[in-house]
């Protein structure tokens, strides 16, 4: 996607999409104060060269058992890469980047059992020629995620233009029933095109346009299936993502949590079975506004007590996802 110029009126319209992905080319043209040729034919050349994608990103109870679990790796010297296109290639890693800081590669590992999850953790990564070191830390609750990230450009009217189209940005609710052959078929079409229209996902199930509209708004409605952009952080102007392992008092968990959740640079954040107690995932302009952000730049950072960083020099791999 190198040779992809992305300009400010692209940045508006993925700031749009950022708010509602499943809205027409004719709302975004309205808020934007466009036109729906011109939305609709940026919108193209931006997938198409391959610089965005709309995506479903899927609850982690619908995808596999259990929770993920981050891994920092250690590698021998020069064969960090290596081991990175290693772990890319596997199906069970939503994400894989070569880094630096506290490992040299760091991936999410999510099996499809618990059983799965432990078997590579335990025997087939430490199988993988090149791996010096291998730290481990379990997901137990996502606190944020992509989904609710936001570029800060559209102003709050054009931001309430946009409430309400299509998505419902929400904790997921639980349910007593597993997914039906139809919901887990529209999750299925959905997940790699957000934006499919509802009568292309019709005749794809083989079902009526109107069916097809009630199990997608009640999966939307649910949680279960959140659509987004999905965007190299690099391209729209953030050269810095990293991983940070951030550790409090129990007493400051919740207060931190939602510090952290709500603050403009962060793209994910989890709660985690280890000393660190969350993982934190940011993007951030340049090392200045990561600086600024390590030494106090938001609220409660006297609360914590333990901090890692790890700088992500290159993502091979973004949800579930190779990069070209």
């Amino acid at each position: 996607m190198e040779d992809t110029v992305i300009d400010e009126i692209d940045l508006d319209l993925i700031a749009a999409l950022q708010i509602a992905p499943r809205a027409s080319f004719d709302v975004l043209a309205r808020v934007l104060d466009s036109s729906a040729r011109t939305v609709a034919r940026r919108y193209t050349r931006l997938v198409d060269e391959g610089a965005m994608r709309v995506i479903c990103e899927i609850e982690w109870s619908l995808l596999a058992e259990g929770l993920p679990a981050t891994v920092w790796i250690g590698t021998d010297p020069g064969r960090a890469p290596e081991v990175a296109r290693t772990l890319a290639a596997r199906a069970d890693t939503p994400f894989v980047s070569l880094a630096s800081g506290a490992a040299d590669v760091f991936c999410m590992l999510h099996g499809p059992t618990r059983a799965d999850t432990t078997r590579a953790l335990t025997t087939e990564l430490p199988a993988v020629p090149g791996i010096r070191t291998l730290r481990t830390e379990w997901m137990l609750r996502r606190l944020t995620s992509t989904s609710a990230w936001r570029l800060p450009r559209l102003t709050s009217d054009q931001i309430a233009a946009l409430a309400g189209q299509n998505t419902v940005h929400r904790a997921p609710q639980p349910r007593d029933t597993p997914l039906t052959g139809l919901e887990r078929d529209a999750v299925a079409a959905l997940r790699h095109d957000a934006r499919m229209p509802f009568s292309a996902l019709a005749r794809t199930l083989d079902i009526t346009e109107s069916r097809a509209r009630r199990t997608v708004a009640a999966l939307l409605e649910s949680g279960l299936l959140r659509p987004r952009v999905e965007i190299d952080p690099r391209d729209i102007g953030y050269a810095v993502e990293v991983v940070l392992s951030i550790g409090c008092r129990p007493g400051a968990v919740q207060r931190l949590a939602a510090s952290l959740a709500d603050h403009p640079a962060t793209r994910f954040l989890a709660l985690t079975a280890a000393a660190s107690v969350f993982t934190y995932g940011g993007v951030f302009r340049d090392e200045e506004h990561l600086a600024d952000f390590l030494t106090g730049g938001f609220e409660g950072s006297e609360e914590v007590t333990s901090l890692e960083c790890s700088l992500q020099i290159e993502v091979l791999k973004r949800y579930w996802t190779a990069r070209p």
